[in-house]
């Protein structure tokens, strides 16, 4: 027999048919139709044609060659992004330094109440004590009036207005003297301004309170601007006692600091 009874398939070598799988020679069962292919027995592998490999071959190589073009291609191609934020440097202009606090005292024009007549010291020197003797930053001249001058007022006119930020005075006539072997200060001989007040153009007063030592008093005061500074004499002591004591009140020195206004 070369042909399988059940499928008519030719037969190979082995007890089965391998297209059915019916075993050579035996008789075909009533119920199976001629050629009816049957399913291959557990113990056997399906057949696979010769083609199908070069199939799955040539499908695997396009598979490749696709997934290659996705990843290596179109670079070259795609736009440059636009919406990446951007840095902007800021470029500011440096501030000039701001001016340098000057000492305006010099330059101000100063009207007080009537100077003492010029009188003639201990060592034999003539003195006068206009009101110049403020301005002169030399604490042995002063500025003297007679008598007790609370409620005076001085007045220093500026050249050109300014912002001032400090003002000051000594507040007695801070000189000494040569007499014999000993010096003479004049500054308890004479009466001391205890309390003053600066007053500006816009209408701010600043009070200081002083203290009764020869030196000069400054005061930090808020920037004003300003074109006068007026002195007011709040409080002045008693004369000096005893016999070199004097009833005069007297300003060796008077500080007017600022800058130029804007």
């Amino acid at each position: 027999m070369t042909t399988c009874a059940r499928c008519g398939h030719e037969l190979g070598i082995g007890r089965f048919c391998l297209n059915c799988g019916h075993p050579v020679g035996e008789p075909v069962p009533s119920s199976a139709a001629p050629h009816e292919a049957l399913p291959a027995l557990p113990d056997q592998q399906p057949v696979v044609p010769p083609w199908a490999t070069w199939v799955v071959g040539v499908v695997l190589v396009a598979i490749l060659f696709a997934v290659l073009a996705s990843c290596l291609g179109g670079d070259d191609d795609e736009p440059a992004a636009t919406d990446e934020p951007t840095e902007t440097v800021a470029t500011t202009t440096p501030e000039s330094p701001p001016a340098r606090v000057a000492d305006l005292t010099r330059t101000v024009k100063v009207t007080a109440p009537q100077a003492a007549p010029a009188t003639t010291d201990l060592d034999g020197a003539l003195v006068a004590y206009d009101a110049r003797r403020m301005l002169d930053a030399m604490p042995a001249t002063a500025w003297r009036t007679a008598g007790d001058a609370t409620g005076q007022t001085i007045t220093f006119t500026l050249r050109k207005p300014a912002t001032i930020r400090r003002v000051g005075l000594i507040n007695g006539y801070a000189k000494q003297v040569p007499s014999g072997a000993s010096l003479v200060d004049w500054y308890p001989n004479n009466r001391r301004i205890i309390a003053v007040e600066w007053a500006f153009d816009d209408g701010t007063v600043v009070q200081q309170d002083l203290v009764e030592k020869t030196k000069l008093q400054r005061l930090t005061i808020d920037p004003v601007t300003t074109s006068s500074v007026q002195l007011r004499l709040l409080s002045v002591t008693p004369p000096g006692a005893g016999v070199l004591g004097r009833d005069y009140t007297a300003i060796s020195d008077v500080l007017i600091a600022g800058t130029p206004a804007a």
